[in-house]
């Protein structure tokens, strides 16, 4: 009874079985598959664990418990009753583009669900990454770009916007710059007019100050940006409240045709900043 792509489940619509006993299935199935080692990081949105498969502890995995109450929005595909967002997106998401962490499974309890995830050996997060080795040269953040805007390229043609583009919610593997995004939290079809705000503050286009509404091409395009340019000058700094503040100093000792780039990325009219497609096209990444 294992849940893959196509969300088959014991919590489908059938109405001969009981939430509570929907809830024995899955605390039954979750204890014979996998054990929990330890606590890897915690936030607002959800607690991760390292854990692995009890039938092969070779096979590593990461598993998120998202509360219940942070899953107000349901996705629903054929009978099945409800697909919590995050875990929808994730999953489509990984369909579209290998740079997206596989998903292997999902479960759900009372109070909250738990995605499981394959673990990579030696990626960490971007935010530590920069952290630890500070910024990196062109020639390497190209490398991580080049994957990002084709990551997001991918996302797009399957519909689907992930409107919280980080350093931290990007994995990275110090020896090779091979990324996996990850964190589906915020995510959301992708449209020329988002119905709502989300995502992470510090990374709001401008646009969505005024509007309170955003294209997704152009929000995308932004926080990109702010991945480029973390990478090439190991920061990204805000007034204090949102608006962010570009280091032209910072900026010295990049080559015209990067710094031509972010011009183009960080244009204030959304209609006019860069697409990702001409980004790839630009040759740059």
């Amino acid at each position: 009874m294992s849940r893959n792509s196509d969300f088959s489940s014991c919590s489908s619509d059938d109405s001969r079985i009981s939430d509570e006993e929907t809830y024995a299935l899955e605390r039954r199935r979750f204890k014979k598959t996998y054990k929990i080692e330890d606590e890897l990081a915690r936030s607002a949105n959800g607690i991760i664990y390292n854990g692995y498969k009890k039938n092969d502890k070779s096979v590593r995995v990461v598993i998120k418990q998202i509360p219940r109450k942070k899953n107000l929005e349901f996705k629903h595909e054929d009978r099945i009753k409800g697909v919590p967002r995050e875990i929808y997106y994730h999953f489509k998401a990984a369909e579209a583009s290998s740079y997206v962490i596989k998903p292997l499974d999902w479960f759900e309890s009372h109070s909250s669900y738990c995605l499981v995830m394959e673990k990579l050996d030696g990626f960490i997060d971007l935010f530590d990454f920069i952290n630890l080795n500070g910024a990196i040269c062109e020639e390497d953040a190209s490398l991580v770009i080049g994957q990002l805007v084709q990551c997001c390229v991918e996302l797009k043609q399957a519909g689907i916007c992930h409107r919280d583009i980080k350093d931290e919610n990007i994995l990275i593997n110090p020896d090779t710059y091979q990324i996996r995004l990850i964190d589906f939290g915020w995510a959301g079809e992708f449209s020329k007019d988002l119905p709502s705000v989300a995502g992470t503050q510090a990374y709001f286009p401008p646009e969505i100050y005024n509007d309170k509404r955003v294209d997704a091409e152009a929000l995308t395009v932004w926080t990109i940006g702010a991945v480029l340019y973390i990478l090439l000058t190991g920061n990204w700094e805000t007034d204090g409240q949102s608006q962010w503040l570009r280091n032209f100093k910072t900026e010295r000792n990049l080559t015209s045709s990067t710094v031509a780039l972010l011009d183009r990325i960080f244009c204030i009219n959304p209609e006019k900043r860069i697409t990702m497609e001409n980004i790839l096209a630009s040759g740059w990444c």
